[in-house]
């Protein structure tokens, strides 16, 4: 079997944490309590860990960014934060903006996300939600939450009416603790172009250069190219990681998250 098969059909290892990293979530969940005022019910565990760990054990860092990852859902309609059950049944109609993906060449797994419809102001706290739900599954094993993951942003069908909610989503998309080692943004138009690279600007506020400067603009055929077949999407003619519904995998892959025990 060739390496590239091997990398599209075996699920990288399974978390196990260090002795190190119990520590740093246990100062970060103390900081946010002690020093943020947040309530410990409203901390989740699974995302605590997954804050902690891509924020590279720096504790003030990563207390920050939850807080403002929790401060961010709380106006999209979820103002009891995080908790440990994070797969929400009523929510996972969402995860239809998330194109089933395989591991990359590195064997870290691959967002893809589909712009091609919009969200409602009624739908926030579903999208919201299942946006949780989906970047925690992607970080579900040990290659993906330590070595991070390929994003794509995919605008090929994006709406060309607003909303009213774009901003709020933005602002909700940029908050997330993640630390993507490729950012592919592929599909866009002179339109689309310009939107994202306000976008952009906007997100050089709260984000790190270095992920700024992993962004690149490709097709949709070049994005393509990057992965190898079998994990690339079904819809552009990929293998879809083998994963053939989104919301069992997705709930397969929170239920194997462990638990940090502190």
């Amino acid at each position: 079997m060739s390496q590239e098969k091997s990398l599209e059909t075996t699920e990288p290892g399974p978390i196990a944490y260090t002795d190190e990293e119990l520590g740093a979530i246990r100062e970060v969940r103390s900081y946010l309590i002690e020093n943020y005022g947040i309530e410990e019910s409203r901390i989740g565990l699974v995302f605590l860990a997954l804050a902690t760990i891509n924020c590279k054990l720096r504790v003030e860092e990563a207390a920050k960014k939850v807080k403002k990852f929790l401060d961010i859902i709380s106006d999209c309609g979820i103002p009891e934060g995080v908790d440990n059950a994070l797969w929400k049944e009523e929510s996972a109609h969402e995860l239809r903006h998330y194109l089933p993906c395989g591991v990359d060449h590195n064997g870290s797994r691959i967002m893809w996300v589909a712009s091609d419809s919009s969200c409602s102001v009624e739908e926030e706290r579903n999208h919201a939600l299942a946006g949780l739900m989906h970047f925690v599954a992607i970080h579900a094993d040990n290659t993906s939450l330590r070595d991070g993951f390929s994003l794509v942003i995919d605008l090929t069908d994006k709406p060309s009416k607003k909303v009213g909610n774009e901003s709020k989503l933005q602002k909700l998309y940029q908050a997330y603790p993640q630390r993507p080692q490729t950012i592919l943004i592929a599909g866009t138009n002179p339109v689309t172009r310009l939107f994202v690279n306000a976008a952009i600007k906007i997100a050089s506020i709260f984000t790190k250069q270095k992920v700024l400067d992993r962004i690149r603009f490709v097709t949709v055929e070049q994005a393509m190219q990057k992965f190898p077949k079998g994990s690339a999407p079904t819809k552009y003619g990929g293998g879809g990681g083998e994963i053939t519904n989104i919301e069992q995998w997705t709930k397969m892959r929170l239920e194997s998250f462990p638990v940090p025990v502190l």
